[in-house]
């Protein structure tokens, strides 16, 4: 019984967080009449059990739109392209260096592609932006 319980308990996370890193967001249009779409660095992100680090985790965008992340923990993070800090390829595309608590990070993404980014500082912090 305990084990079937067990088992209902990890589908239903499962399920839950394919939902959450499917959930589609939607492009707003700054002052420039630019696309920008908004990733939070969610509070808590410093701690490898959060549950989540970045909100969406999974950012779907077009050509030409704008990803603007904001630490919203309370700590330093950084937005570095790439997943692995082993990497000699890491930050080619972009790196915003330390971002303090409340300051934000902006990239245009200019070509279609699947791009990760992490954070140097908690290599446990990974996200991705699919561009089409």
């Amino acid at each position: 019984m305990k084990k079937i319980l067990f088992v209902g308990v990890i589908l239903a996370l499962a399920y839950g967080l394919s939902i959450i890193h499917s959930a589609p967001i939607s492009a707003q249009t700054n002052s420039n009449n630019n696309k920008v779409v908004d990733i939070s660095i969610v509070s808590g992100s410093r701690s490898a059990s959060n549950l989540k680090f970045y909100d969406p985790t999974k950012a779907n965008i077009t050509i030409g739109t704008a990803v603007t992340w904001t630490n919203n923990d309370g700590t330093y993070h950084t937005v570095t392209s790439g997943n692995n800090p082993n990497s000699p390829s890491i930050g080619n595309l972009f790196d915003s260096s330390y971002i303090s608590p409340g300051q934000t990070f902006t990239y245009n993404f200019t070509k279609s592609g699947t791009f990760d980014y992490f954070c140097f500082i908690h290599p446990f912090m990974k996200g991705q932006v699919i561009v089409k």
